[in-house]
C-alpha cells in the first residue's frame, strides 16, 4: 500500500507560523507591559510613602496592591485591543475566499458546471479551491458522456419507433437500442448512489 502525505487544505504552513508568531510577540508584549506598569505605578507609590510623613500601611498588599490591579487592568486593555486588531485581521484574510468558494459551489450546485472554482494568488485555501475544481470538472465530464449516451439512445428508439410504424422494425433496430440502453447504464454506474 503506498501512504501519501497528508494534504493541508485549510490553511498553510506559513500563515500558521504567522499567526503563532505574532501571538506569541502579542502575550510577550502584554506581559512586559504588566510588568513595566506595575513596576512604574509601584515605584511611585512606594515614593509617596517613603515621603509621607505619616506611614499608616499594615501589609505590603496594602501598599502594592492598588498599584498591580492597575497595572493589570491597562495590560488586559492593551492585550484585549491587540487580540480585537489580530482577530479582525485574521477573519479579514479568511473571509473573502471563503465567501468565494461559498458563492462558487452553490453555482454549482445549482447546475452549473462550466464555471471553474478559483481564488485568486495569495489567498487562503486554493488547494481546496483547486481540489474542488477538480471535482467539478469530473463531474461536468461525467455529465458530458451521460449527456452524449442519452442523445445515442434516444436516436435509437426513435430510429426503432420510426421502424414499428412503417411495419418494419429489424433486429439491428433492436440490438442498436440494447446498445445505447447499455452505454446509458455503464455511464449512470459511474455515479454512487
Amino acid at each position: 500500500m503506498l501512504l501519501m502525505g497528508r494534504k493541508s487544505y485549510f490553511i498553510k504552513k506559513d500563515f500558521q507560523t504567522r499567526f503563532i508568531v505574532r501571538f506569541v510577540v502579542t502575550t510577550t508584549v502584554w506581559a512586559a507591559a504588566a510588568v513595566s506598569l506595575f513596576a512604574l505605578l509601584g515605584s511611585r507609590r512606594l515614593e509617596e510613602v517613603l515621603y509621607s510623613p505619616h506611614i499608616n500601611i499594615r501589609t505590603t498588599t496594602e501598599l502594592l496592591m492598588p498599584s498591580a490591579l492597575q497595572a493589570h487592568a491597562i495590560s488586559l486593555a492593551l492585550f484585549a485591543a491587540i487580540l480585537v486588531y489580530a482577530i479582525h485581521a485574521l477573519w479579514k484574510r479568511l473571509s473573502v475566499p471563503l465567501y468565494c468558494l461559498k458563492k462558487d459551489l452553490a453555482r454549482v450546485s445549482s447546475g452549473d458546471l462550466g464555471s471553474g472554482i478559483t481564488l485568486r494568488e495569495g489567498e487562503e485555501f486554493r488547494d481546496l479551491a483547486s481540489d474542488l475544481d477538480g471535482m467539478r470538472n469530473g463531474l461536468r465530464q461525467k455529465f458530458v458522456r451521460v449527456k452524449d449516451a442519452h442523445e445515442t439512445l434516444s436516436a435509437a428508439a426513435s430510429d426503432l419507433e420510426r421502424a414499428v410504424l412503417k411495419g418494419r422494425p429489424s433486429a439491428q433496430h433492436v440490438a442498436s437500442l440494447s446498445s445505447a440502453v447499455e452505454r446509458m447504464k455503464e455511464e449512470l454506474n459511474g455515479f454512487t448512489w
